[in-house]
């Protein structure tokens, strides 16, 4: 009898340690935990907020059990990033430096990208592109860096703004009140920088706006000049002069210093 119950106490041990112990994931968005068990599951958010100056996190719980969800404190910005409450796969974090700028954007892991740097005899309108597709290679949107200004052609065509997640917008383009957008620019960060949907249809092309916030370009100055810390004395200075693009700037040996006094 008594090695009766034992066999059964054990046996109810393990299935409560099949049911109860959890598989634990970590994402790589600031600290995010997902514990996993037949039984429950349970999410302990920690993720990074977008564009935040000061490292700061977004925090909450969700609790499932037996798949359904029985408390979730998560704040609804965050469940609308992830989606339907649920956690998604982390995106791809793509980045490119092209002389003095660069481009970062997070793509989602269910499309490809890939680079367009060596320019042929008739496309040298372009310094650089990405295609981004997702399901078929022909229907893409692909990003430019252009040798000059990004232009439209105004007949037809009505515009929108959408706030990116670093604070500054973008302009979206439409023709011919087509409810899927043609072209996307970012006059605010960089005149030479634009998105054409070349055969995108609408759910892809609407899912592509969803991310393209993510972009962010930042652009150093071609030329700079700075004064060596330590340097500036009643007689002389040192000046520091850095190059931050590909080109080749020429400069002469005389300068001038004009100082501004208060009478």
């Amino acid at each position: 009898m008594k090695q009766k119950l034992l066999i059964i106490l054990v046996a109810v041990v393990i299935i409560l340690m099949i049911l109860l112990i959890p598989k634990v994931e970590s994402l790589n968005d600031g600290g995010t935990k997902i514990y996993k068990a037949l039984a429950y599951e349970v999410t302990k958010l920690h993720k990074i907020k977008e564009a935040s100056p000061n490292s700061e996190f977004v925090e909450g719980t969700m609790v499932k059990i037996f798949g359904k969800e029985v408390y979730n404190d998560i704040p609804e910005e965050t469940q609308a990033i992830y989606g339907n409450k649920e956690l998604k796969e982390e995106n791809n974090i793509y980045e490119k430096t092209l002389s003095n700028v660069k481009i970062k954007i997070e793509i989602p892991k269910t499309w490809n990208y890939e680079e367009k740097i060596k320019l042929e005899e008739e496309n040298d309108f372009y310094k650089y592109a990405l295609k981004m597709y997702k399901n078929n290679e022909n229907e893409y949107a692909i990003l430019y860096l252009y040798t000059n200004t990004f232009g439209v052609c105004g007949t037809g065509r009505t515009s929108k703004q959408i706030k990116l997640n670093n604070g500054k917008t973008a302009t979206i383009g439409y023709y011919d009140n087509n409810e899927t957008w043609q072209d996307i620019s970012f006059y605010e960060e960089n005149k030479n920088i634009a998105i054409l949907n070349e055969g995108l249809g609408k759910e892809d092309a609407e899912e592509f706006l969803n991310f393209v916030k993510t972009i962010d370009i930042t652009e150093e100055n071609e030329v700079e000049m700075t004064l060596k810390e330590g340097t500036l004395t009643s007689t002389g200075a040192t000046f520091i002069i850095k190059n931050n693009t590909e080109n080749d700037y020429w400069y002469g040996s005389e300068y001038g210093i004009e100082v501004k006094k208060r009478w």
